[in-house]
């Protein structure tokens, strides 16, 4: 098996950017715009009764299921869209060992990062099946516009959400998942693409384990809400590519804590 390889974190900082990581930000713009003009297939008709926007908790998994098979298949197509608009500017580093170690023909490396990425994609999207199949046990949208004892359930949902993504920050499993997350195998000057689609898969489960947590908050707070798609962009590619992405960790675990005692106390604030 080939050794893990570390990467600097001059490299991760590397203010040039070669056409390989222009590629990888360009395709992400691009699925930025995909998403914020619409242009994917839509989840269907809202069931009766459901009068909330796109980016309200609850409502793309209640329309998705209520469509059946059209409804699901649509969903992931739109949640790996956006998984992947999300996460590709923290595989730079990445994308650039690649780029190091493989032959710089462009069809060889073309095909390398195609099966790559498309692997990293796929995994990315079959995670989307998670909050469809919590949407069917529990309606995700009543429950958080409910109220128990004079107290909202959504504050005490969201609140504990932040505490325990917090909380996971500082933990040992997040630490030796994230330092994964900043190195890739070595790679054959010229990879087969099985081999890289493999890569890609390994590479996706390190991230799924490193930041579900982040994920379960954000379909709390909206799964299709652009201003939480931001927000936990900046957060997922700041822990990757900080020089010292343990202490990033930390510090937005900090973060995440002090948030759920705000929320606990005042509410979710509008987003």
């Amino acid at each position: 098996m080939a050794p893990d390889i570390s990467l600097p974190s001059t490299d991760r900082l590397d203010l040039e950017v070669p056409a390989p990581e222009l590629l990888v930000l360009s395709l992400s713009a691009l699925l930025w715009l995909v998403l914020l003009q619409g242009w994917l297939p839509g989840l269907g008709s809202p069931p009766a009764g459901l009068e909330a926007p796109m980016s309200a908790p609850g409502v793309p998994e209640a329309i998705a299921a209520a469509n059946g098979l059209g409804g699901v298949a649509a969903y992931l197509l739109l949640w790996g869209t956006m998984m992947l608009a999300m996460m590709l500017p923290s595989l730079l580093p990445v994308v650039r060992k690649i780029r190091e170690e493989v032959c710089a023909s462009r069809s060889v490396f073309g095909s390398a990062i195609a099966a790559f990425l498309g692997a990293y994609g796929l995994a990315w999207t079959l995670v989307g099946a998670v909050p469809l199949a919590v949407a069917v046990l529990v309606p995700i949208r009543a429950l958080l516009t409910a109220s128990a004892f004079g107290i909202s359930v959504a504050a005490l949902v969201v609140g504990g959400l932040l505490a325990f993504a917090g909380v996971y920050q500082q933990t040992a499993l997040k630490r030796d998942l994230l330092a994964r997350c900043g190195r890739c195998h070595s790679v054959p000057h010229r990879p087969e693409s099985a081999r890289m689609a493999r890569d890609g898969l390994s590479y996706a489960a390190n991230c799924i384990g490193c930041t579900w947590p982040l994920f379960a908050l954000m379909v709390a707070l909206g799964s299709m809400n652009v201003l939480v798609m931001v927000g936990l962009t900046l957060v997922v590619s700041i822990e990757r590519l900080a020089p010292d992405e343990t202490a990033a960790a930390r510090a937005l675990g900090v973060v995440l804590l002090g948030a759920a005692v705000f929320t606990l106390l005042f509410g979710v604030p509008a987003v």
